[in-house]
């Protein structure tokens, strides 16, 4: 099950309380990384069968177009009261949040706050952010972290498309091995750390080790990144069948 901790205690909770299958999640469509703590724990989530429903709220700013293009599901209606709430940078964790035009009769309602409050640090600068591909900035979140503060640079954003680029080639490489059972042990440790507070950069990490661990057959190494990637988002079978 997935822990997520509330910015206001520091205290690691299960996004959902015991007995319960159903995951209201709320977050604030201004805010890149809101957006996608969102959609990642929308995926965590799902995979321990809960039901989960999602809701955009109105912010200081407006919200940003085009998160489609990121992989980030959108709203698919939800009501109060909420369990998960991630918040822009600059909104108050005691503000109440009121509903988006578009998600008029699902968004959050004044009063009603979530169980579990989550601020996320401030998006890279537009004008810092790399043309091209999009997943490539999911991907660069990923490894930083999603609730990690600090700068995303030049150098961070070109690891990231190198790494997008290897992952895809690799993965392409695989499917042409024999299938072959993906390593249990290894995967589940990989959720583990997503089930802990969505640590994506360690995650990353291990998922990272386990594609160039030559003693895993080829087929069982992409049939274990091609199920992460239901978590990563990272479209990485996309190159399967393309001429190399």
């Amino acid at each position: 099950m997935l822990h997520l901790t509330d910015t206001r205690t520091g205290r690691p909770q299960p996004v959902a309380p015991p007995g319960t299958r159903r995951l209201r999640v709320a977050y604030c469509p201004a805010s890149l990384r809101a957006a996608l703590a969102a959609d990642l724990a929308r995926r965590a989530a799902e995979r321990s069968r809960l039901v989960v429903a999602v809701a955009a709220h109105a912010c200081e700013r407006p919200a940003l177009p085009g998160l489609m293009r990121f992989n980030i599901h959108p709203p698919n209606g939800a009501s109060a009261p909420f369990d998960v709430h991630f918040l822009g940078p600059r909104e108050p964790l005691d503000a109440d949040a009121e509903p988006t035009p578009a998600d008029a009769a699902d968004a959050p309602r004044p009063g009603s706050p979530a169980r579990i409050l989550v601020s996320v640090p401030p998006d890279p600068a537009p004008e810092d952010t790399p043309p091209g591909d999009p997943l490539v900035l999911r991907l660069a979140l990923l490894a930083q972290g999603v609730f990690a503060a600090g700068p995303l640079g030049f150098a961070d954003f070109a690891a990231a498309a190198d790494a997008l680029a290897l992952l895809r080639a690799d993965v392409a490489r695989f499917a042409e091995s024999p299938s072959a059972a993906m390593p249990a042990a290894r995967v589940a440790e990989v959720h583990g750390l997503i089930d802990d507070g969505l640590d994506t950069a360690h995650a990353l990490a291990l998922a990272h080790a386990l594609r160039r661990d030559a003693g895993l057959a080829e087929g069982a190494r992409f049939e274990a990144l091609v199920h992460l990637d239901r978590f990563w988002g990272l479209d990485v079978a996309q190159d399967i069948g393309r001429a190399r």
